[in-house]
């Protein structure tokens, strides 16, 4: 069979996360338990905020989000109840954290493409935003380049309360884009970069992806090269991941199309290492390397680590004792908000240890490194005494032995030989709980129970 990055490909490490990530969701019995559990388990002064935009105007070969297809204009009365409903869902997050003293640092909109939101949209957002949970933090979204060709609506959404723009770029490549199934040409990519920094966008990322059917080593270096020559602020670079339900599935699983081998994989993971670190990005995750230091583009770690309230279709949130996952049917959540209750269709509750194990993967494997002290402050007590004796203590104990990881009295870090076995690991994780989660999501809006895996 060809080899597919999917949820069994990383061996040992796919193995791992099915066995040690098994995790449940039931129904929440109203939404005032919903609202209860939110409340109670909210209780840091920092939050987070993501918000779910579905919408799509066409569907990429290998996407495993939730998506709705739409025709831009012919849609905008669907689009209109849409954000009617999130604006609705802010209110309702108004209501059940009143009284609690938070503020939100970072706040993100993915997708689907927000960047189809119009700035009228977005004023309306940030407005309810500011108004009804004093959210003073500009908004940052995922835009495809195509939307932000015209200068005028680029302006346009700088002027309604966007800050930071994920452009996903993906490659400058044609044939790679065409792989891919994406819609724009390198020339979008350039305008719209330009676009931006016109419009006074004050931080910028680019994403781009490697492993893509057909991809070289060659042609990703050159996406990297062409990359780091641009006015942007961070660069994230993503495998190809594949899931069983998105469209290039079957096309990978028959052999019409191949991704590159295991041994490419690793090249093309220490490629974009050395060529971006050479070019004055410094490595801030594992797939992200930034040229301004204390920045990178917002609330990803926070699914992870919490807490971040979910808002929108099948929107994930985690405020650190309670994780939910909101409706991935759009109608379905906009009746539930239009008819006054929460589109939480599954939620559970997660213990402080599971959270700290939670904090301590997505520090080490995805963000290089676990300060001890910053451990002990969030948690209460000592790393080693808390999580030192667990399975995933363990593990770490065999990662140092191999040089995957170093350790002092302060911190616990990645190694650069250890980068690739975190990436194993991270994406073993992705394939295995989030994405399998968002899998059963997609097959009924309202289940009374899912597990995973």
């Amino acid at each position: 069979m060809p080899r597919i990055l999917d949820r069994n490909a990383f061996g040992i490490w796919s193995f791992i996360a099915k066995r040690a990530f098994k995790v449940e969701f039931e129904r929440p019995k109203s939404t005032d338990q919903a609202s209860k559990a939110i409340r109670e388990t909210l209780t840091e002064h920092e939050v987070g905020l993501y918000m779910h935009i579905p919408f799509c105007t066409g569907t990429c070969l290998f996407c495993p989000y939730t998506r709705f297809p739409i025709s831009k204009h012919k849609d905008e009365k669907l689009i209109r109840k849409y954000v009617d409903a999130l604006l609705s869902e802010i209110k309702s997050y108004s209501l059940i954290t009143k009284g609690l003293e938070f503020k939100v640092t970072d706040i993100h909109a993915g997708g689907g493409t927000p960047s189809l939101l119009n700035g009228k949209f977005w004023k309306a957002i940030s407005d309810y935003l500011a108004e009804y949970l004093r959210a003073e933090a500009k908004i940052a979204i995922e835009a495809n380049p195509e939307d932000l060709k015209d200068e005028a609506y680029v302006f346009d959404l700088l002027d309604s309360g966007i800050g930071e723009v994920s452009l996903g770029v993906q490659s400058f490549a044609p044939k790679t884009l065409k792989s891919l199934g994406r819609r724009h040409s390198s020339e979008d990519c350039f305008r719209s970069i330009e676009n931006l920094r016109n419009a006074g966008c004050k931080y910028i990322n680019i994403d781009l992806m490697y492993m893509v059917p057909g991809q070289s080593l060659q042609e990703w270096v050159e996406d990297l090269e062409i990359a780091s020559e641009q006015d942007v602020d961070e660069i994230t670079c993503y495998p190809t991941l594949i899931t069983p339900y998105c469209i290039g599935y079957e096309l990978l699983k028959s052999g019409r199309i191949e991704q590159p081998d295991n041994k490419t994989l690793k090249s093309m993971i220490y490629a974009a290492e050395d060529l971006l670190s050479s070019k004055g990005f410094q490595p801030i995750e594992i797939y992200g390397y930034s040229r301004k230091e204390g920045w990178k583009y917002v609330t990803v770690n926070l699914e992870m680590e919490g807490p971040l309230l979910g808002l929108g279709c099948a929107a994930e949130g985690f405020t650190g004792g309670y994780e939910y996952h909101n409706t991935s049917f759009v109608q379905e959540y906009i009746r539930a908000l239009r008819d006054g209750e929460l589109p939480i269709a599954g939620a559970r509750l997660v213990n402080s240890l599971g959270r700290a194990i939670r904090y301590a993967v997505c520090r080490i494997f995805i963000c290089r490194g676990l300060d001890k002290l910053e451990f002990k402050q969030k948690f209460g007590r000592d790393f080693h005494d808390l999580v030192g004796k667990t399975g995933f203590g363990r593990m770490l104990g065999l990662l140092k032995l191999f040089g995957y990881l170093k350790e002092d009295e302060r911190k616990i870090e990645l190694t650069k030989r250890g980068l690739f076995t975190a990436h194993k690991i991270c994406w073993a994780f992705v394939l295995n709980v989030p994405c399998r989660i968002a899998e059963e999501y997609r097959k009924a809006p309202w289940p009374s129970k899912v597990t995973v895996p």
